[in-house]
């Protein structure tokens, strides 16, 4: 699967393309990762007291209740919840940066899944040299894009970041279904 999504691809000019990508993506967005909390984050973070125990993250996949201080917003959302018990593990409370890096790196991975995706369907619908750069510039596009902002700044929306992720996770799987038939049977 990983040998099929890198053939044809520029191996040198995709990594530096990545650097340069990731280090303006990083300056871009670097006056965010100590912004405070807003709005929801109160509830489902700062209220929450489920998320200052690690322990409690197999609670998470079974008990709705844990997602949220307030009975009326509590749901299922287990990934999420794992995720933010993981931060406050990680700053030893409530460091904002931790809260903000975890967000930004699965925004970072999911611009690296969509460039892969992009690169390999425009190389199997037709070769090309362009289609590197078409990759590269939509993907570009997409991180920079300030329309992304308040869901990068804003610490609960990280569970729009994570379904995103997990939906441009499976587009690789599109170009290689004889995987997936192997790990099944």
């Amino acid at each position: 699967m990983i040998k099929q999504l890198f053939e044809n691809l520029p191996k040198v000019k995709t990594l530096v393309y990545f650097l340069l990508l990731i280090s303006v993506v990083t300056l871009v967005y670097s006056n965010h990762f100590n912004n405070s909390f807003h709005f929801d984050d109160s509830h489902a973070i700062e209220n929450n007291l489920f998320i200052q125990d690690i322990k409690n993250i197999p609670r998470f996949f079974k008990d709705a209740t844990t997602f949220s201080s307030l009975p009326s917003n509590q749901s299922y959302r287990p990934i999420v919840s794992t995720s933010l018990a993981f931060d406050y593990w990680l700053g030893k409370g409530y460091n904002m940066f931790y809260f903000h890096l975890s967000s930004f790196i699965i925004f970072l991975l999911q611009g690296i899944l969509m460039f892969f995706f992009i690169f390999k369907f425009f190389n199997t619908a037709y070769k090309n040299n362009w289609n590197f750069y078409i990759a590269a510039i939509a993907v570009a596009w997409y991180l920079l894009h300030p329309a992304n902002a308040e869901t990068i700044n804003y610490v609960i929306a990280r569970s729009d970041l994570q379904s995103t992720f997990f939906v441009v996770l499976g587009f690789p799987l599109f170009f290689v279904p004889h995987y997936i038939y192997l790990l099944t049977t």
